[in-house]
């Protein structure tokens, strides 16, 4: 069953202990992004912003789909 992007990324974050920057950075994304898709605001992401993301995960683009809703 797929997730929330919003609650994905900051299970993933606290899991590693990461603040809302520095996964922001590792993702090549502002925190502001970060934050604004934790609390709901934004329900989907850019392509070129869920390949950050994924890749901040250790993930391919093609994993992180299969496992969020965007």
């Amino acid at each position: 069953m797929k997730q929330n992007i919003g609650i994905f990324i900051k299970e993933y974050r606290n899991q590693r202990r990461l603040s809302q920057t520095e996964f922001a950075k590792r993702a090549g994304i502002t925190q502001a992004i970060v934050s604004n898709l934790e609390r709901g605001q934004v329900k989907s992401v850019t392509t070129a912003h869920a390949t950050g993301i994924a890749r901040a995960m250790g993930m391919t683009i093609s994993e992180f789909m299969e496992k969020v809703e965007v």
